[in-house]
């Protein structure tokens, strides 16, 4: 790939995010980040002008916000890119803010539709899955949108893929338009909504290449993979050439908005591609099929085993749902030899008590493929060894598992896994496996800082080890207090009596 540097959500956390951070001393700086299921966290650093700077696409563009409006923005504030380059774009344009974070007790859907209602609220800004949320707590109470918050006027989407029939299922239902945003907590937004509905590629702001054979190229026609991205007007982070692992079409027809910047799709994760032997399915072609259904379903999940496709739907009590026009109908829109199809009542696949009350805690997982399911089984596998004393397996299972995918759970196990073998080795034996156990360990917290198990392993390694060889009864005493509030279940209270 040349002479550039390249970045990814592996480099990052191996890096300090402070090294990455090149901050004028007069600007002030928001840090964000993001976690996906590997457990390996993506960051970004913006000064106000750059937030400012990425907002005007979505004051000229699209929603075009304005003094006039009064916008509610749901996306999480904690960590979260999207709420504050939401909130940069509206007090740009001088709009009413109102924030109400997704990931907080304080604001459930109810209350939401109230405070929508009460303050005259003129355009929603979330993920897609929170108006969708919404619009079940606006219909079980039967009301209608455009009478009963008659002054919304649009939504605005970033966080998920927004497939077209989605877009259009969402806007059929509330009675008015969806604009997109599309971009990346670690190099911002490169990817918005033009008024006439169609997805606009921000090239005067963002270098976005692919690499092909090694080398880096423009994006060309059709589906890109490999996509590497630079915020050119960032210059508060230094994060260039960021690979971001999704999918990019990119459209050969102009825009009749006049924008010359091209049109693209963004298909979703790579890591959620259906792989089958005859074809492929990204997360776009599976939202194209669901939402063009006769009867959409309030909440769907894909389960996919090597060449099996399952997907498992749950509708509200009034539907009367044919199952095997279901099947026939996914079968015929995803080209697909086979499709099952698993109908649940309202109730049965999500507890709708926890979702009105409280807010859900994390963006939905709509797909779980085959590689989830293979980490899955090789950590129970693994497990399995490990409690028939097979530790050389169990070792060997945790190692793979860290090597091919990079699962932060299995430095737990594994960590686990060498210290129950120490435990049944000589003096000399549990010397030599000391340096492996400590490695192990250690890495376990690092990569998950919040599991009271790994900080379990840790404070009684601390606790066991002799204090000339590294052993530390002060941090052992820390770490067993974090398992306490981290939650642990088992009884250590052994350990604080002999500590304190």
């Amino acid at each position: 790939m040349g002479e550039k540097v390249v970045f990814s959500k592996k480099v990052l956390g191996e890096m300090s995010q402070k090294q990455l951070l090149n901050r004028a001393i007069d600007q002030s700086v928001t840090y964000v980040e993001s976690s996906g299921t590997s457990g390996i966290r993506g960051y970004g650093w913006y000064s106000d002008f750059e937030l400012k700077e990425m907002s005007n696409h979505i004051i000229n563009k699209g929603v075009q916000l304005s003094e006039n409006d009064t916008i509610m923005i749901r996306f999480p504030y904690t960590l979260s890119l999207p709420a504050h380059l939401i909130e940069a774009s509206a007090k740009k344009s001088k709009s009413i803010i109102i924030p109400v974070s997704s990931r907080t007790e304080m604001a459930p859907y109810f209350k939401l539709l109230s405070l929508m209602k009460e303050l005259e609220v003129t355009v929603f800004a979330a993920n897609p899955r929170e108006i969708e949320l919404l619009f079940e707590a606006l219909s079980v109470q039967q009301l209608t949108p455009s009478e009963y918050l008659p002054n919304l006027r649009a939504f605005v989407t970033a966080g998920e893929v927004l497939s077209h029939k989605r877009k259009n299922y969402i806007e059929l239902e509330w009675g008015i338009e969806v604009f997109n945003l599309y971009g990346a907590t670690e190099v911002g937004n490169f990817g918005y909504t033009c008024e006439f509905g169609n997805m606009h590629m921000d090239e005067e702001n963002f270098f976005i290449e692919k690499v092909q054979q090694g080398e880096f190229s423009l994006l060309s026609t059709g589906l890109n993979k490999n996509v590497y991205i630079t915020n050119k007007k960032n210059h508060t982070s230094k994060i260039r050439n960021y690979e971001i692992e999704d999918i990019i079409e990119v459209l050969s027809e102009k825009c009749s908005c006049g924008d010359y910047n091209k049109l693209i799709r963004a298909r979703g994760r790579i890591s959620d591609v259906i792989k089958l032997s005859n074809k492929e399915i990204d997360m776009f072609e599976i939202q194209e099929a669901i939402y063009s259904l006769n009867d959409v379903p309030f909440f769907w999940e894909v389960h996919v085993e090597n060449e099996n496709v399952e997907i498992r739907m749950e509708y509200n009590i009034d539907k009367i749902i044919n199952k095997s026009e279901l099947e026939r109908e996914l079968k015929d829109k995803l080209e697909l030899l086979s499709a099952k199809v698993h109908i649940f009542k309202e109730g049965e696949l999500v507890d709708r008590g926890k979702i009105f009350k409280y807010p859900i805690s994390r963006k939905p997982t709509y797909i779980y493929n085959t590689r989830e399911k293979k980490i899955k089984s090789k950590l129970e596998y693994g497990k399995q060894k490990l409690q028939n004393k097979n530790y050389h397996r169990a070792k060997l299972c945790f190692k793979d598992i860290i090597k091919e995918y990079e699962f932060s759970e299995a430095y737990t196990w594994l960590a686990a896994t060498i210290g129950s073998e120490a435990e049944s080795k000589s003096l000399m034996e549990k010397i030599t496996l000391y340096p492996s156990l400590k490695k192990y360990t250690e890495l376990a917290v690092k990569k998950n800082p919040y599991d009271p198990f790994a900080h379990y392993l840790l404070a009684m390694l601390l606790y066991k080890t002799p204090e000339e060889i590294g052993g530390n009864r002060k941090k052992a005493l820390s770490h067993f207090r974090m398992c306490k509030y981290l939650g642990y279940k088992e009884d250590i209270s052994v350990y604080f009596e002999e500590l304190i």
